[in-house]
């Protein structure tokens, strides 16, 4: 790799080049390259010779940079008038984006209340649970034009005895929380969640010192001390508990069916 090719390379244009021939003669003078040795007798050698490599490849950056530059500069004299007539159409394509928007929210609107007006004749087997659950069962894909009146009305059966045969599920584990159970399942509309929340509860209760039979009867004597009980409205109490314990006192009152507020 001497000072002639280097010289050469540098005074022709880089669309002019023989890539093939160039490479050909770069992996011969590399090869030498890699068959040196270093030592530090010779280590001004090796700074020769990397100076050497540094210098074409610098040589070939710029040749690649000034032809890049070159090929782009038609472009580059078009492209704010490029990006203005761009600009125009988005412009107008935003306004009347909106306009597609606002019906197709409209639309939804008024499909999620035939919706729920079906929903409502047949979720009276839910209970009280029927309406908090509504939200959790609607698809999102009922409420496309695409789908059809019978075909929602098949989805929302669906649910509908899903969520009934979950409910019956959760009553069936005769659990004193049974309220928190269905809470918890109207939150994630999941058996299992519900069935988890059980097991938190009853454990809880057993290292309350409370079997699951009483927990409801004793959580409130056991859990928590009253230092004002002349309250008309009922008993005020301080507690000292952390969150994981504030939080299963918390389902104990919800679960025999105490109203309380947190301050």
């Amino acid at each position: 790799m001497n000072e002639l090719q280097i010289v050469s390379l540098e005074k022709t244009e880089i669309s002019t080049w023989d890539f093939e021939s160039i490479k050909a003669e770069l992996t011969q003078a590399l090869s030498v390259y890699k068959s040196m040795v270093y030592t530090d007798e010779s280590i001004k050698s090796a700074k020769d010779d990397k100076a050497v490599l540094a210098k074409v490849k610098k040589l070939i950056e710029d040749q690649r940079k000034a032809y890049k530059a070159k090929c782009l500069a038609p472009y580059d004299a078009i492209e704010p008038q490029i990006k203005e007539i761009v600009g125009m159409i988005e412009e107008q394509r935003v306004l009347i984006d909106d306009v597609v928007k606002d019906y197709t929210e409209r639309q939804k609107r008024e499909k999620e209340e035939e919706v729920k007006k079906y929903y409502d004749k047949k979720a009276f087997v839910l209970g009280d649970v029927a309406q908090p659950l509504f939200s959790k069962i609607l698809d999102p894909k009922w409420l496309n034009a695409s789908t059809s009146k019978s075909k929602y009305e098949e989805g929302i059966q669906e649910a509908i005895v899903k969520a009934k045969s979950d409910l019956d599920a959760i009553r069936a584990i005769n659990s004193p929380f049974v309220d928190t159970l269905i809470e918890k399942y109207v939150e994630t509309l999941s058996l299992d969640d519900a069935k988890a929340k059980h097991e938190e509860l009853v454990m809880a209760a057993s290292k309350a010192g409370l079997n699951q039979t009483s927990a409801s009867s004793e959580i409130a004597e056991k859990s928590v001390a009253p230092v004002v009980s002349n309250d008309t409205d009922g008993v005020v109490v301080k507690i000292h508990a952390n969150q994981s314990q504030m939080n299963q006192i918390c389902d104990f009152m919800k679960a025999i069916g105490v109203t309380y507020e947190i301050q």
